[in-house]
């Protein structure tokens, strides 16, 4: 079981952000929110990956404008990852998806790396 930990890119010379090859389950992020967090995912092999990102405690949350209406966020949120290429998260903006402990999976084990980086 792996954590993915923020790396602040608050500093005046080069970063580098520890990356975690995601497996299949058992991976947890570390998010805090309102810190400007972002998720990046890059895909080492030569077919999509999807990444679910899932809070323990995310159920639903009311939409915006819905008169009452709410949304499940209770599977999480699946990001494709194109094959070969970074897909990045700003986790803010997710943060329904990110409630309570945060578990990380990639559908396929080993071919995604995750980094996390903070403004602070």
């Amino acid at each position: 079981m792996a954590v993915v930990s923020a790396t602040s890119k608050n500093a005046a010379a080069p970063i580098a952000p520890t990356a975690v090859a995601l497996a299949t389950s058992g991976d947890t992020l570390n998010y805090i929110a309102d810190q400007g967090q972002e998720l990046w995912l890059y895909n080492t092999s030569g077919s999509d990956v999807v990444v679910t990102i899932d809070g323990s405690l995310g159920t639903t949350v009311p939409v915006p404008g819905g008169a009452g209406l709410t949304a499940s966020v209770a599977a999480g949120l699946a990001v494709t990852v194109v094959a070969g290429n970074f897909a990045v998260v700003m986790l803010d903006k997710a943060k329904a998806y990110l409630q309570g402990s945060v578990s990380i999976t990639a559908a396929t084990g080993a071919v995604v790396k995750a980094t996390m980086v903070t403004l602070y």
